[in-house]
Order: C-alpha cells, then sequence, then structure tokens
C-alpha cells in the first residue's frame, strides 16, 4: 500500500502492484520534497501522469488541489490498479486512465498540461527523446511545470525545447529534475 502524503486524501492508502522489475514506487520522503518543492504550481492544474504504474503522483496531485489527471501506463495490470486506486478515493470523475506508451501518447496529445509527471522504470535509456518531445511548444502551458524522477547517478539537460531546469535534487538512488515552461 502507498500512503497519500498531503491534501484532502492525505493519510489515506492506495494499491500498490506486486514488486517486480521496473517497479519502483516513489519513497514517501521522495514525494515530500517533490511535493514541497512544487508548492502552489498544482492547485488548479491539469495534469499528465506519464508511467504511472500506481497513480500515486497524479492522486498526490489532486489531493493536492489538482482538477484533473490524465494517467498514462502500459501494463494492463497496472491500468486497472489505477482505475481501482482512483475508485476507492472517490476520484473516478477527475482521474482517467489511458492504456499504452507513454512517448507515444505525448507524440498524439494536443497537450495543455499544467504539471506533467514523469517516473519510468530506473532502466529507462531514452530520455532525451521523450523530454524534446514534452518540451515541444504547446504540450505544456507557460509558467507549467514538468517533474522527473531518474537515477541519481544521471544528469538530464539544463533544457529541453521550451522547458528550462529550475530545481534537481537527489534522494538515495533517486533523483527529482523539475523544469518549467518559458514560453507555451
Amino acid at each position: 500500500m502507498i500512503k497519500i502524503s498531503g491534501g484532502y486524501l492525505k493519510g489515506r492508502s492506495i494499491g500498490s502492484p506486486a514488486r517486480g522489475k521496473g517497479v519502483r514506487p516513489t519513497t514517501q520522503k521522495v514525494k515530500l520534497a517533490l511535493f514541497s518543492m512544487l508548492g502552489d504550481a498544482v492547485v488548479d492544474s491539469r495534469v499528465l501522469d506519464l508511467y504511472s504504474c500506481t497513480g500515486a503522483l497524479g492522486i498526490e496531485a489532486i489531493s493536492r488541489g489538482a482538477l484533473k489527471c490524465d494517467f498514462v501506463e502500459r501494463v494492463g495490470r497496472n491500468c486497472r490498479l489505477i482505475a481501482d486506486n482512483l475508485k476507492i478515493m472517490g476520484l473516478d470523475g477527475v482521474g482517467e486512465v489511458h492504456r499504452g506508451e507513454s512517448f507515444k501518447f505525448v507524440e498524439q496529445s494536443e497537450g495543455g498540461y499544467d504539471m506533467v509527471f514523469l517516473d519510468p522504470p530506473f532502466e529507462l535509456d531514452d530520455w532525451d527523446r521523450v523530454m524534446c518531445e514534452v518540451g515541444k511548444s504547446g504540450f505544456v502551458n507557460k509558467g507549467g511545470r514538468v517533474v522527473a524522477e531518474h537515477r541519481s547517478n544521471m544528469d538530464l539537460d539544463s533544457f529541453y525545447g521550451n522547458m528550462n531546469r529550475i530545481n534537481n535534487k537527489s534522494y538515495g538512488d533517486s533523483k527529482i529534475t523539475i523544469y518549467e515552461v518559458v514560453s507555451g
């Protein structure tokens, strides 16, 4: 089980998949730090949770004031888990689950998001391609945030498209890199 760390759902738990290859839920410490860095930027935002797995980051964002979240996950059983988590939390109307590859979703989406979370398996070696696509003009609204969780021994570029890095902090084997969109 994964606990929601803030907002009106604080303390409630959502289901998580069995441990396995590529399954690495964001730790409570990292989640608290991440949302502390974001502050009020999540309030009234339209959120995209890529590589969702459990939907924990998107559900946390809704709990902290996001208006809506799209969850993208390629594994069918994880999509069912996210849908179950949304239903248990009473969030059916504000969360939508999309089954498919995150890159293809971004490539085909019209965008218009205020916040994007990327928390893929640490094995992902295609960061530049994914981040360039997320950083394309119009995908994230001006002033929006893009949050990437990745291996702590890896550095992402300081900018991708219209996104500039504004924060970069390591927590054990994880690193959080946050970008701000400077033009829509």
